[in-house]
């Protein structure tokens, strides 16, 4: 088992990479987009105000984490090192090299950048540094270094990179959204504004869970041999937890779609404001908060996932990857879009009817 230390500081970077990319891409394309159009004084200011100041804490959160990160890694790559003798500057700075230094530079600009939201009302600027930066940070690990990587081990870290990236952007805008639609402060015709921003953020989290899915069968494959591996490993028995986990976000993510959203465009059609507002920011936060906690639950799992399956098992690796493994990899991901995007349609037509039903 992990130690506490590098358990604690693996959540906390992993949940500050979502806040962080989560959080802007929430902004730029579901927040921003939504309230350039018509929308009431008030609750343009209290979703652009929690909006800004959410944001803003994402800064400082990044900063720490990134540092606690970044002590962990001396505290597991410098012999006879311990967590809190990794603390110290003069420690970790003899530890900086390519490409770990430029990680915790992105980090560090994207930071700052957020930081400055605290004294400048400038989000879309700010996103639209801090979003890039911090991306830049976390993929330019699966970057070629040049010195003997298989085409096997590239796609692997490509793979892992997909993998929290879209995580990261699911499970953060989830929080950002149930953060800001929380409490008081909206008018009677908050709903119709919630509702819009509920719909985009559909969209955003199909493509996330897309990727989620796609990396996350390659991952599993890689590190899982056998079905039984699942339940006679830890690694597996670990792994087990986190797609129950993770199934069930996607189930609670489908109600929302194929259930709440059609409710929610019925009772706007039919002149019901106060369903309306009674579903978007009663109703559908919860589900969502509900969705974030199993999203939090996936982090606390993820510092226990080191290894592998077929390792711990005594079993062969993974084969080489192949021009066949590539074809059934492309096969799996059109399959995934085209039921995705059959979902989707699904969602459009069933809100749809429901408005013309009134």
């Amino acid at each position: 088992m992990p130690p506490w230390w590098r358990v604690s500081t693996e959540i906390a970077y992993f949940a500050a990479l979502a806040a962080v990319i989560g959080g802007a891409v929430a902004y730029l394309t579901v927040v921003r987009p939504v309230l350039r159009a018509e929308v009431d004084d008030p609750d343009r200011q209290a979703v652009h105000g929690r909006t800004v100041r959410l944001l803003a804490w994402c800064g400082p959160v990044l900063l720490v984490a990134g540092y606690l990160q970044l002590a962990a890694r001396v505290a597991r790559g410098v012999k006879g090192v311990t967590f809190g003798q990794s603390l110290a500057p003069s420690r970790i700075w003899s530890f900086l090299t390519l490409p770990i230094a430029v990680q915790n530079v992105c980090y560090a600009l994207a930071g700052v950048a957020l930081l400055t939201l605290f004294v400048r009302d400038r989000p879309t600027l700010v996103t639209a540094v801090a979003l890039p930066l911090t991306v830049l940070g976390t993929v330019v690990l699966a970057l070629p270094t040049g010195q003997g990587q298989t085409l096997d081990t590239q796609l692997n870290g490509w793979f892992t990179q997909v993998h929290i990236l879209g995580a990261s952007v699911w499970l953060g805008g989830l929080f950002a959204l149930a953060v800001i639609g929380r409490g008081r402060g909206f008018g009677q015709r908050a709903g119709l504004v919630w509702a819009r921003m509920w719909q985009r953020f559909s969209s955003v989290a199909l493509v996330s869970v897309g990727a989620v899915v796609a990396s996350g069968v390659w991952l599993a494959w890689r590190h899982v041999g056998t079905v039984g591996q699942l339940f006679t490993t830890t690694y597996g028995r670990f792994l087990l937890v986190k797609l129950i986990i993770v199934a069930a976000m996607v189930c609670a993510g489908a109600y929302n779609q194929l259930a709440l959203t059609p409710r929610i465009a019925r009772a706007h059609a039919a002149g019901d404001l106060g369903r309306g507002f009674a579903l978007t920011l009663r109703h559908f936060p919860t589900v969502v908060a509900v969705e974030t906690g199993l999203g939090l639950a996936v982090l606390t799992i993820v510092p226990f996932l080191s290894g592998s399956a077929r390792t711990q098992a005594g079993g062969p690796p993974a084969p080489a990857v192949d021009g066949g493994i590539l074809a059934l990899g492309a096969l799996l991901v059109v399959t995934l879009t085209a039921s995705l995007y059959a979902s989707y349609r699904v969602s459009t037509l069933l809100t749809r009817r429901a408005a013309q039903a009134c």
